[in-house]
């Protein structure tokens, strides 16, 4: 699963089909308010043995938290307020690909953003790091230490 066969949106869907990483990355995104599109991002980055310098994710956690506040984060709250109602399951159907759509156009902006962007060599640990806006400490690092571990394990022979 390399640039050059998938897109990065393509390359996502992948990804968070593998067994054990999709848990991992939504607790990243529910307990610690991380964006999981800059999460796979960076995983995206280090699979191809690439990373962003730290001043670049500042410049592209900006940019990217303009369009997950946008239209992200009110589609995906549409769709948990509707994930309870037995009478909404097809609009609720409807909100969910409205989601993952908004998420896929932003990973196809965030590929083609990397186009322009200075990138060096860097561990997946620093990778994750760098995607990150919190602290890192507390359930925060437990929950990216798990997951490094994880993609490790799984992506090691992609390499």
């Amino acid at each position: 699963m390399r640039e050059t066969t998938f897109g990065l949106p393509q390359w996502a869907q992948w990804l968070y089909a593998i067994d054990g990483v999709a848990p991992l990355l939504l607790a990243l995104q529910d307990e610690c308010d991380e964006d999981v599109l800059l999460l796979l991002l960076a995983i995206w980055l280090w699979q191809q043995r690439r990373a962003l310098p730290a001043s670049r994710w500042q410049a592209l956690q900006t940019e990217q938290g303009a369009w997950r506040e946008a239209v992200i984060l009110p589609a995906r709250e549409a769709r948990r307020s509707l994930a309870g109602d037995p009478q909404s399951q097809a609009l609720y159907q409807v909100a969910k690909q409205t989601e993952i759509e908004a998420e896929l156009n932003q990973l196809a902006r965030l590929g083609a953003w990397l186009g322009c962007s200075e990138l060096t060599a860097a561990d997946l640990s620093a990778c994750l790091a760098g995607a990150c806006e919190g602290a890192l400490s507390g359930r925060r690092a437990e929950l990216l230490e798990q997951l490094a571990l994880r993609l490790e394990q799984e992506l090691s022979s992609l390499l």
